[in-house]
């Protein structure tokens, strides 16, 4: 889907292409436009953060995106204890002010609303699943192009050697 890179002290590093975060950031602004969210977070399942919409001015992103990647943790050993094959899809938090919807997308990102208690949730389910579509579409899309200039790279360098190595022993 991307590349990802393991760095020395054990953590990963969460590589994408400018096409794949232009559309990832096009998606989240649209969303925050139709659920008039407060933030919006997306970020892999280590909680690093990849990109971020709305007013996240009076909030920690990175605590909250670190955060969220423990609630999915939490609740995936819990969908296990309960018998469930695969980790929950989604989480929802109802506070007094506003509340927090988590997704997942895919297997490897989730995506964070913040919106105010007087947004109806099923407002925030059906375009946060519409967004998630959206990003899959935009993740897997620079996976194909990715593919195809590895494919490129690799038959231009076998080429070149081959040429190399018989001009090496003439």
């Amino acid at each position: 889907m991307v590349q990802v890179r393991k760095l020395k002290d054990g953590s990963r590093q969460v590589i994408l292409n400018s096409k794949q975060y232009e559309a990832i950031t096009k998606v989240l602004s649209e969303l925050a436009a139709k659920t008039k969210a407060s933030a919006i977070l997306f970020a892999d399942m280590s909680g690093q953060l990849i990109s971020q919409r709305g007013n996240t001015d009076d909030m920690n992103t990175t605590v909250l995106s670190a955060l969220a990647a423990s609630d999915f943790a939490a609740t995936s050993e819990m969908a296990k204890l309960v018998g469930e094959e695969a980790k929950f899809k989604l989480l929802f938090h109802e506070g007094e002010k506003r509340n927090v919807y988590l997704s997942n997308v895919g297997n490897d990102f989730f995506l964070v609303v913040v919106f105010d208690v007087s947004v109806t949730l099923g407002l925030i389910r059906i375009y946060t699943k519409k967004a998630i579509e959206d990003l899959l579409a935009a993740l897997k899309e620079g996976e194909d192009r990715k593919d195809d200039q590895e494919k490129m790279i690799d038959s231009d360098f076998s080429s070149l050697l081959g040429d190399a190595l018989d001009d090496a022993f003439k």
